[in-house]
């Protein structure tokens, strides 16, 4: 792949994840911030399900939270219980782990450690209190499935004021997207650590 082709990929994975939907075509225009991709509330439904999309010119699939890379960014008020349904549309198991939050072991989502993992076809709950404020992000423990798409943030609102204000809170989250397969990515690092160090 080029150098330019790659920049451009992620400009617009950069993009995407600040609202758009995963089903545009690779573009340099710049686009809108648009918060309809950010739910907030104490239930919510998340839906994990491959979507084609091009990134870098080519068409590839990836696994994404309700359509979109990264998923929605999730809103929720310190000292509240959250619902989170999650449904598994892909041919194998998924997960959520909501990462850096204090929960209860079966909330945690990380399969084989208390956690079965979602099965294909299936929804898993889960539901635990708020006990911290701060931003943090939810991605899958599920094989590479994190690399391929399933990721989002989450603002966690104080229940105390904070001591200063601002006029808006933007969320900004990194990430990068390849066209190869997260699979062969690590097989060659395994191999040779400095395989992708071209320079």
């Amino acid at each position: 792949m080029k150098r330019r082709t790659f920049v451009k990929g992620l400009a617009v994975s950069s993009l995407l994840a600040v609202g758009t939907t995963t089903t545009a075509q690779a573009r340099t225009r710049s686009l809108p911030i648009s918060n309809k991709d950010k739910l907030t509330g104490n239930e919510f439904h998340l839906t994990i399900d491959y979507t084609t999309l091009n990134l870098t010119g080519n068409t590839a699939v990836a696994t994404t939270i309700n359509g979109q890379i990264a998923g929605p960014t999730l809103v929720w008020q310190e000292g509240e219980t959250v619902t989170l349904h999650v449904t598994n549309k892909l041919k194998k198991d998924s997960s959520i782990h909501w990462h850096g939050l204090i929960l209860p072991p079966s909330m945690d989502g990380v399969p084989g450690i208390s956690f079965d993992g979602i099965k294909p076809g299936e929804t898993f709950t889960y539901r635990f209190k708020v006990r911290q404020h701060g931003t943090y992000w939810y991605h899958s423990h599920s094989g590479f499935q994190e690399q391929t798409g399933v990721y989002g943030a989450i603002v966690i609102k104080p229940k105390r004021k904070e001591p200063f204000r601002a006029d808006k809170d933007y969320v900004i989250q990194l990430s990068d997207w390849s066209d190869e397969k997260p699979t062969a990515i690590y097989r060659k690092l395994k191999l040779m650590s400095d395989y992708y160090n071209f320079s």
